[in-house]
């Protein structure tokens, strides 16, 4: 049986090996030529990101973005207030704390570590730890001393393992390194920022060395309203005053105050001499309500006399109602308006009512000075009508 050769043809081979590579470089192609693949949704893998050259990181224009963001995060109506101003608003409450502990217990004290939320800077934390240092060490009877070992790093082999640790992470070393100190306690401190809130938090905890038992921990916060006291003298309570505030209103508790005062005031007078012109001197009795004590009312007597031509002696007597017409601030004067209704008692003639509307202002805490316009129900005295629109002036003594 006669063989014939077998002829191979190889075009329709190197045809389909040539289709095959231009498809697999087709991507790599088309990216050297600056195109964009397109990639199949259902494939796997298409929705995997393509790798891009990044900008050069700015690492101090970061910085600054975050530090002004920041800042412009703690501000109030009054305009932006500096975060500095918030810790150092944080600090003296701590040492006020701080200062009514027995020293003796706490005393020396070694600084272990101070720390932040990561959205505040490293800068930012040598900042407040050298401010709280600097106010428990001048301030307070607390000798301060700074422990160097508490934030090393070290390194230590264990059962052929190399460990490495920052700072003094059993309690036999914080023992030791408190009897290299001569300290007795140990403080910690934190820094917290929340940006959604708008609060800046402080705790700090003072525990004993030999044993960690916690001896002394608080947290406090700031934010717009609890440094407003800082920025304008607006009075803002506390938790604690307001926990008084409700337990005086439980327990039916009043609130009184006392207002000495004296003046001068005029009565109109239908006479040949005119209207009646007098000194005054007075005395209220008054009690706050409603929130935040803006509100009071209060009863009281006012003395006249006029020992001239038209001789007059009388007294008024009246209950008022006022109200502080802004919110308390500490360093604004208090300004109180509202009505005073009454009667005039002048013996057998002269007697009448009146309706008084007066405003008050209040220096800072005592002194004060007040005008007030009234009307005085006409009635007949001397065979002349007295009565009709007058005024008041006074000087007062608030407490």
């Amino acid at each position: 049986m006669t063989m014939k050769p077998f002829l191979f043809n190889v075009g329709p081979v190197l045809a389909l090996l040539l289709a095959v590579s231009l498809l697999r470089a087709g991507p790599l192609a088309a990216q050297e030529a600056g195109g964009v693949p397109t990639a199949v949704p259902d494939a796997p893998g298409a929705e995997d990101p393509v790798r891009r050259d990044r900008p050069a990181r700015d690492d101090q224009g970061r910085y600054n973005q975050i530090s002004e963001s920041t800042f412009r995060q703690i501000q109030s109506g009054e305009g932006a207030i500096h975060i500095y101003q918030l810790v150092e608003e944080m600090i003296d409450e701590v040492v006020a704390d701080v200062s009514k502990l027995n020293a003796s217990v706490i005393s020396p004290a070694a600084v272990r570590n101070v720390s932040l939320t990561p959205n505040l800077s490293a800068q930012f934390g040598d900042i407040v730890e050298g401010t709280l240092i600097s106010a428990l060490s001048n301030n307070t009877q607390l000798t301060m001393k700074r422990c160097a070992a508490c934030r090393a790093l070290r390194s230590r082999v264990e059962d052929d393992t190399w460990v490495v640790s920052l700072g003094l992470t059993r309690q036999e070393d914080l023992v030791r390194e408190a009897s290299n100190l001569g300290a007795l306690t140990y403080l910690d401190a934190r820094l917290s920022f929340f940006p959604g809130a708008n609060i800046v938090a402080l705790q700090v905890e003072i525990f004993r060395a030999r044993d960690g038992a916690i001896l002394w921990t608080e947290t406090y916060r700031s934010d717009a309203s609890t440094a407003a006291i800082l920025r304008s003298g607006d009075r803002v309570m506390s938790r604690a005053e307001r926990l008084k505030e409700l337990e005086r209103k439980i327990d039916a508790r009043p609130y009184y105050g006392h207002i000495l005062y004296g003046g001068a005031a005029y009565i109109p007078y239908d006479s040949p001499l005119g209207g009646i012109s007098g000194a005054s001197l007075g005395y209220r009795l008054y009690e706050k309500f409603g929130e935040n004590r803006r509100f009071l009312f209060g009863v009281g007597g006012e003395a006249f006399a006029n020992l001239g031509g038209n001789a007059l002696l009388g007294s008024f007597i009246s209950g008022t109602l006022q109200w502080e017409i802004f919110e308390a601030n500490l360093n604004d004067p208090t300004y109180r308006t509202g009505p005073t209704i009454g009667g005039f008692v002048a013996g057998t003639e002269g007697n009448s009512f009146f309706a008084e509307w007066g405003l008050d202002i209040i220096m800072q805490f005592r002194l004060g000075a007040g005008v007030s316009v009234f009307y005085f129900m006409p009635v007949e005295f001397d065979s002349s009508d007295l009565g009709g629109m007058g005024a008041k002036g006074r000087i007062s003594f608030n407490w």
